[in-house]
């Protein structure tokens, strides 16, 4: 089975080591036909001189409505991602 964090694991991480942190939805788009979603999200860190910041995209089938709707989905993917580009939960990588 494969190991991740959730969204909210990875939201009060940031809130205790970056709790000025931001997070955006940048742009939802679903597909021509209308059988996904993908969202582009972006996390954003300040320093006291400068800010970096990551974007990720999550994708969801627009007919798997368990545990939430699609692009709730699509968005938490999209954070967990966007946090993985600034090294959050990396470790999940190369554990057996």
């Amino acid at each position: 089975m494969p190991l991740f964090l959730h969204w909210h694991t990875l939201n009060r991480i940031l809130n205790l080591h970056a709790p000025e942190w931001s997070g955006e939805v940048r742009n939802i788009v679903y597909s021509p036909e209308g059988k996904t979603v993908s969202v582009v999200y972006r996390v954003t860190l300040y320093g006291t001189d400068s800010e970096i910041y990551r974007e990720a995209t999550g994708t969801s089938s627009m007919d798997d409505t368990t545990y939430g709707d699609p692009v709730q989905k699509a968005e938490a993917m999209a954070f967990r991602r966007a946090c993985a580009r600034l090294g959050l939960g990396l470790h999940l990588y190369h554990e057996e």
